[in-house]
């Protein structure tokens, strides 16, 4: 199972790294050499301005479109430090993955030892706190750091890993270490990809780029803020109905929303790429378009958002809790479990290894709020709730059925995207985009 993911996972955690403080020569050659002589900054281009369009009475003048415009290139130093942060993720995961096979799966689950027990407990203390010894050796001030497999040791212990993945060390290996959902077949052997599947996953990940460059250079003008600064409170404070359902408010919220879900699924569509063509294993689409599609909050969250973190906690979180309690119960520890770990994600990746004078000098660094993830998923916990509870109703049945399907989507999406800033902030005050802008092509207007 995953030992990294953008949130996550979107490995989508981390990807600023700061240059001025990396300390491999190699690294330093490659900067000099690729990004000076490779490959330039940016550059421009110019759309002249055309006459005005006339049609059925509306006209559209030329300067929508016209002037001088400024393409710019991935940093290629972030990008191999990247890589290199990752691979070093990949063969951490690699490691922990051989210890958790030969340690605990091994043995039926009546045969574990309190031993064993605590070598599962270990290994998830180690696979949370390795990012930060990966962040120091590296000398970076952030990298690719989104360790969902602190969660995986446990499914292990409570016997709730899928039989198919623990056939043998090489496909558990893969389970594992990959930040992807692999699908099994009835008899528990991996799905073999066809050529469509393959097919499918490359188009999809071209796609997931243009759409993830396209936001990025719609938003990147505007601080990721387009409908200007809004002033919601915070979770702590007194909520102003006006100000959270402010338009402008759930605009901003809305498009973060909708580049977090590009940025996620663009990482999913990269890592399924690589299972599929290197291993030949089918995967399972992770992110299912959730912000246009959802017709429920448990379609949103369960079937639809991240499928890679809803089945991680489904067998990390819920089974356990479930097997000794109620569904209610069950539930509640997954939503409390996500937010623990987003708020792991947001120190990570926005607030550990931060020099003292950006600390000093950033103000909206010193804004990063801590517990705001916590409390928009305790939240959606109340929100699923609520749909439990309507959801025997039959009037609220028939109406679902008699509404249309893109106004269900639209209520679904509302009863979250109020308070999405919660989950948002951290990542847009902590300038977690700007340093994602330098691992893609961004266009601007000048």
């Amino acid at each position: 199972m995953p030992s990294s993911q953008l949130d996550s996972s979107l490995f989508n955690s981390s990807l600023g790294v700061d240059a001025n403080y990396a300390s491999s020569s190699c690294l330093d050659y490659l900067s000099s050499f690729a990004g000076d002589r490779l490959f330039p900054d940016s550059f421009t281009i110019e759309i002249p301005k055309l006459p005005a369009l006339e049609s059925f009475g509306w006209t559209t003048y030329s300067h929508i479109i016209s002037g001088e415009y400024r393409i710019s290139f991935p940093d290629v130093y972030v990008l191999h430090t990247l890589n290199i942060g990752l691979l070093c993720s990949l063969l951490i995961g690699f490691i922990i993955s051989r210890i958790i096979y030969h340690g605990l799966l091994r043995k039926k689950q009546e045969d574990l030892s309190p031993l064993q027990i605590l070598l599962g407990v270990v290994l998830v203390a180690a696979s949370a706190s390795l990012p930060y010894g990966l962040i120091d050796l590296m000398n970076a001030e952030n990298t690719a750091v989104s360790k969902m497999n602190l969660l995986v040791p446990i499914p292990a212990i409570f016997g709730f890993t899928p039989h198919g993945a623990t056939s043998s060390s090489k496909i558990y290996s893969i389970y594992f270490t990959m930040p992807v959902e692999m699908i099994f077949d009835g008899d528990n052997k991996p799905v073999i990809a066809s050529r469509d599947d393959i097919l499918h996953s490359i188009k999809k990940t071209a796609y997931s780029i243009l759409i993830l460059i396209s936001l990025i250079s719609i938003l990147s003008p505007h601080d990721y803020t387009p409908f200007g600064k809004t002033v919601a409170g915070e979770y702590y404070e007194y909520i102003i109905i006006s100000e959270y359902l402010h338009p402008g408010h759930l605009g901003n919220c809305f498009l973060i929303a909708l580049l977090f879900q590009q940025a996620l699924g663009l990482g999913d569509a990269i890592f399924g790429n690589i299972v599929q063509i290197l291993f030949g294993y089918k995967v399972v689409q992770g992110m299912r378009n959730p912000m246009l599609e959802a017709t429920s909050p448990s379609d949103f969250w369960g079937r639809r958002w991240n499928v890679l973190v809803h089945s991680v906690m489904k067998r990390g979180v819920y089974k356990p809790i479930r097997k000794y309690s109620s569904s209610l119960l069950a539930s509640l520890g997954v939503f409390v479990a996500s937010g623990l770990f987003h708020e792991w994600l947001v120190y990570t990746v926005l607030l550990y290894n931060r020099t003292t004078i950006e600390t000093a000098t950033n103000k909206k660094m010193n804004d990063i709020l801590l517990g705001s993830n916590t409390a928009f998923f305790l939240w959606n916990f109340v929100v699923i709730v609520g749909e439990r509870i309507l959801a025997g109703s039959k009037f609220f049945r028939n109406l679902g059925s008699l509404m249309p399907r893109g106004l269900v989507t639209f209520m679904i999406i509302m009863t979250s995207l109020p308070c999405a800033h919660w989950f948002g902030n951290p990542y847009v005050k902590g300038n977690f985009f700007e340093d994602y802008e330098r691992c893609v092509p961004v266009v601007a207007k000048i």
